[in-house]
C-alpha cells in the first residue's frame, strides 16, 4: 500500500515538475513574445520619423527642382523684375512652369521616322523642341533685362520675331510656340515695363520736389 503511494506520488510530482517546465516554457515565450513586440514598436516608430523626415526633404527640394525646370528650359529668375507686380509674376511663372514641364508650351510636330525608328524620330521632335523653347526664352530674357521705360512696343515686336523665325527653322516638324505660353512672356514684359515705368515716374517727382 504505502509503495503504490509513494509511487503515485512520485508520478505526481514528476507532472507538477512537467507542468513547471512546460509554464515556463510559455513564460520564456510570452518574453520574447513582447520583446518582439516591443521591437516591432520601435522599428514602426522609425520608420514613421524616416518618412516624416523624407517628406520634409521633399519639400525642401521641389523649389529647386521646379527652378532647375525653368533654367533648363532657358527662363532665369533675377529677382529685379516688377517687384509691385509679384502676385501676378508668380502666377505667371506657375502656369509656365506647369506648360514646360507637360510639354504644352510647344505645339504640332508631325510624325518623323529616322533611320527606319519611329522611337527615334520622337526623340529627334522632342530635342527640337526643348531647342526652340530655350531659344526662345533665352531671347524672352534678353528682352526682359535691355528693357527700358517707354521701350515695350520694341520689346514685343523682338520677342514676337523671335517666336516667328523659331518657326520657320523648325521645318518639316511644323513645330511652333504655343500662343498661350507667348501671351505669358508677354505679360510678362508688360508687367516689367510698367514696373519701370512707375520707377521712371518717381524718380521724376522726386526731382521735381527737390
Amino acid at each position: 500500500m504505502l509503495g503504490r503511494k509513494n509511487r503515485r506520488i512520485a508520478e505526481l510530482e514528476r507532472t507538477v515538475e512537467g507542468l513547471q517546465e512546460h509554464l515556463a516554457r510559455i513564460g520564456d515565450a510570452r518574453t520574447a513574445q513582447t520583446s518582439a513586440l516591443e521591437e516591432v514598436d520601435r522599428a514602426g516608430a522609425e520608420l514613421v520619423a524616416l518618412r516624416h523626415r523624407v517628406k520634409n526633404a521633399r519639400a525642401e527640394l521641389q523649389p529647386l527642382k521646379e527652378e532647375l525646370t525653368f533654367q533648363r528650359a532657358g527662363v532665369f529668375r533675377t529677382g529685379t523684375a516688377a517687384a509691385d507686380h509679384q502676385a501676378q509674376l508668380d502666377l505667371i511663372h506657375d502656369e509656365m512652369k506647369t506648360l514646360i514641364k507637360t510639354g504644352a508650351a510647344i505645339e504640332g510636330g508631325t510624325q518623323v521616322t529616322f533611320n527606319g525608328s519611329d522611337a527615334t524620330g520622337r526623340r529627334l521632335v522632342e530635342d527640337w523642341s526643348a531647342l526652340m523653347l530655350r531659344s526662345y526664352n533665352c531671347e524672352a530674357e534678353n528682352c526682359l533685362r535691355m528693357l527700358r521705360a517707354g521701350g515695350l512696343d520694341a520689346a514685343r515686336r523682338r520677342l514676337d520675331r523671335a517666336a516667328s523665325a523659331i518657326e520657320r527653322l523648325s521645318g518639316t516638324f511644323a513645330l511652333r510656340l504655343a500662343p498661350r505660353y507667348q501671351a505669358l512672356r508677354t505679360y510678362e514684359l508688360e508687367l516689367t515695363a510698367d514696373h519701370l515705368q512707375r520707377k521712371a515716374e518717381s524718380r521724376r517727382t522726386r526731382r521735381i520736389a527737390s
